[in-house]
């Protein structure tokens, strides 16, 4: 794929198309990009309309980087490649027919090689061969900066038929208030990933899919569609995400706001007829007010609530919805914006902890028919029936509340943080491990966990060596695969919690602690000893201890270690270790230049 001036338009082949995606130089970009993929009905429908010769729209690529290092950050007509990537691997059929793998190349060579398996029954070469040789028209923007491509991504679908009206005010929104929203929406959906720049062959592994699709996300495993707040449609409107902005602008202003599309509009500055430059005053109030509060405790403040509430609503073995109400209802977003305020009144705004979640558990039990009284209908919601609301719920709560004793209540719990990092390993493998703990299950070494901690150790400064501004993840209490969590159960004789959508397993480490060594509180203490030993820089000591986590899933302790990249490579004894996929690999001598490069 070439493109000669500022903005080229021409068509490529299909053959070629995919050429460049199995090269991974075809980019999406998180920040204006669905987090949906098309239904495997989409997809179909896609693919025939090509067989059939029909024209289809056009694919709107940025070219970005330099020299051999090109690739194209697609700005519209990320479905249309998934879909027509998605066929030629195989991944579904046309009436019951799979793309023929002996009809290109490419597919020829990926299969002899065994990268792809052919699936039954083919379609014939030759309806697969016209297929590869049908042309996508493609336009190419060079040299565009992030602002000029924002601004062709929100023209391109202010029409409102591509996107919904909460995705256009996200689309390329860099301000403090859209990157929260859009961070912490991401986080609850549980399709979170670590940078905003993914390779399109990564990025089916952390879209929200349908039963029939055989990767990513289920969509009915997310939170919003499971606990039955919002139905499919509304979660494709990003729905959740104006759920999420009206939450974080209640509680980071110091004003009550009503709710409504408009005052929506004004917290994002968003003008759809883009006859403006100037940025709306409440904004401005926004964003400046969460500056004063910092991000970073705002956004871990509203996870650690959402947390909660999801233990809460697991004790008591129903959805939320039907937690609340005696019948399911239709529509209550309104109903889960109280309960949520009122816990993040109590909790954050308070410093109160919970008495005893079970009695809590039951206590919300059919609330949203007997305590919450909400006016029906949709448009305006008013800041005063807000603020009734809550202070009414308040005071049936606070029975259930203590004053707590600890300076962040919430700091401990890691639901939806944990279950999205699981999430990211599938993209970036190398900058993680998981371990069930630092005991070897059976033989004469099982008391000795310096060997484990020396190996997690390594196995950090190597993934600090992976570029700069990177961070390496090590999380003890975990099973990656059924056989260990199975070993695990069998030696300790307690049940693990398998996390959806992943074939990882929570097992903590509370028990190994106390059979090994008589405590968690040794077993905490034993590792920050232990570290200080380790052959690394003082830097890399100090990071790691500073940085060990004690987190709470569910009522499973677990330990987070981790270490982030330095100014120079990190070393370990003499030498410098870099990670590929779960592999620790030695730097050679011959090596050094490369690695010492990257640092400059």
């Amino acid at each position: 794929m070439s493109a000669n001036q500022n903005l080229s338009i021409n068509s490529e082949s299909i053959q070629n198309v995919y050429s460049t995606f199995i090269k991974n130089k075809f980019i999406a970009n998180r920040r204006y990009q669905r987090k949906l993929v098309w239904s495997i009905e989409e997809k179909k429908a896609f693919i025939d309309s090509i067989i059939n010769k029909y024209p289809v729209p056009l694919v709107l690529l940025a070219e970005e980087g330099h020299g051999n290092k090109k690739y194209y950050e697609i700005i519209d007509g990320m479905q249309r490649l998934d879909a027509i990537t998605s066929f030629i691997n195989q991944e579904f059929d046309i009436g019951g027919e799979f793309f023929n793998l002996d009809s290109i190349a490419d597919t020829k060579l990926l299969k002899d090689n065994d990268s792809l398996h052919q699936e039954n029954p083919p379609l014939s070469r030759e309806i697969c061969a016209e297929f590869a040789n049908y042309p996508i028209p493609i336009s190419i923007f060079q040299d565009g900066s992030k602002d000029q491509i924002d601004a062709i991504f929100q023209r391109l679908n202010s029409g409102g038929k591509h996107l919904s009206k909460q995705e256009l005010r996200q689309a390329g929104n860099t301000s403090k208030f859209g990157t929260i929203v859009r961070k912490l929406a991401s986080e609850i959906r549980g399709d979170s990933s670590t940078t905003d720049l993914i390779e399109l062959s990564e990025m089916k592994k952390i879209s929200i899919t349908n039963k029939k699709l055989k990767y990513g996300i289920s969509i009915d495993e997310v939170f919003w569609i499971k606990n039955q707040i919002l139905d499919k449609e509304s979660l494709r409107q990003s729905k959740d995400e104006e759920i999420i902005a009206e939450i974080v602008a209640w509680v980071s202003l110091e004003k009550t706001i009503r709710s409504s599309s408009d005052i929506l509009d004004e917290l994002y500055g968003f003008d759809q007829n883009f006859t403006s430059d100037e940025t709306r005053a409440l904004s401005l109030e926004i964003n400046s007010q969460i500056q004063k509060i910092n991000e970073l405790n705002l956004q871990e403040n509203i996870q650690s609530v959402f947390d909660i509430l999801i233990e809460l609503i697991s004790i008591s073995g129903k959805t939320f919805n039907s937690l609340i109400f005696k019948s399911p209802q239709q529509k209550i977003t309104r109903y889960f914006q109280i309960i949520f305020l009122t816990f993040y009144q109590l909790i954050i705004e308070e410093n109160k902890s919970i008495k005893d979640k079970e009695k809590l558990a039951k206590a919300l039990s059919e609330v949203g028919d007997r305590v919450i009284s909400l006016s029906a209908g949709g448009g305006n919601w008013s800041a005063r029936e807000k603020e009734t609301q809550i202070d009414t719920f308040s005071g049936y709560l606070k029975k259930h509340f203590k004053r707590s004793d600890v300076k962040d209540p919430t700091s401990k719990t890691w639901i939806t943080r944990l279950e999205n990092l699981i999430t990211q390993s599938s993209t970036e493998q190398t900058l993680y491990d998981f371990k069930v703990g630092l005991h070897p299950f059976e033989g004469e070494g099982c008391q000795d966990y310096k060997p484990c901690i020396s190996k997690i150790v390594k196995s950090l400064t190597a993934m600090a060596n992976t570029d700069p501004a990177c961070i390496g993840y090590c999380i003890l209490g975990i099973a990656d695969d059924q056989k260990t969590a199975d070993k695990w159960a069998s030696v300790f004789s307690k049940d693990c919690i398998k996390i959806d959508n992943s074939n990882f397993f929570v097992t903590g480490v509370i028990d190994e602690a106390n059979k090994y060594q008589k405590n968690y509180d040794n077993y905490f203490m034993n590792i920050c000893k232990s570290i200080q030993s380790e052959p690394i820089s003082e830097r890399d000591k100090s990071y790691i201890c500073e940085n060990i986590q004690s987190i709470k899933y569910y009522d499973k302790e677990l330990v987070i270690l981790k270490l982030e990249s330095d100014k120079s490579p990190s070393i370990y004894g003499e030498e410098y270790f870099t990670r590929h996929g779960s592999s620790v690999k030695k730097v050679k001598a011959s090596e050094f230049h490369s690695l010492f490069s990257k640092f400059k």
